[in-house]
């Protein structure tokens, strides 16, 4: 049951993740502009790490509560979407909260961006 609520709070954290990094979805010009990548790293940072740690792969204190699925193992983002973590960060899953009405589309589809950046 526990496996089953980090399981639920990791995808809830990839999916805001991947939405923020989708719905931005347009590069940024070249030229000292950050990239979405860029951009999704510092929401990351300040809201994702503390669960899933900096590497995505879950090793934090937190998650030794919450069990984060590692968000860096590529079969893991093999088998989800972008617009399945868009509603996982947006909507929450499992012990993960809902981030909908904390970050914007663009920060959940730029944060999304950088999750895919963390493959392994």
């Amino acid at each position: 049951m526990i496996r089953m609520q980090r399981m639920k709070v990791v995808l809830s954290l990839a999916a805001a993740c991947l939405l923020a990094a989708g719905a931005s979805g347009v590069s940024q010009a070249r030229g000292g502009s950050q990239s979405q990548a860029e951009r999704g790293r510092a929401v990351y940072e300040a809201r994702c790490t503390r669960c899933h740690g900096a590497d995505g792969a879950g090793q934090t204190r937190m998650a030794e509560i919450v069990e984060p699925p590692d968000i860096s193992d590529p079969a893991w983002q093999r088998r989800r979407s972008n617009a399945r973590l868009s509603a996982s960060v947006s909507n929450g899953r499992g012990q993960m909260p809902a981030f909908k009405k904390k970050l914007s589309r663009q920060e959940i589809a730029a944060v999304i961006a950088y999750v895919r950046t963390l493959r392994r």
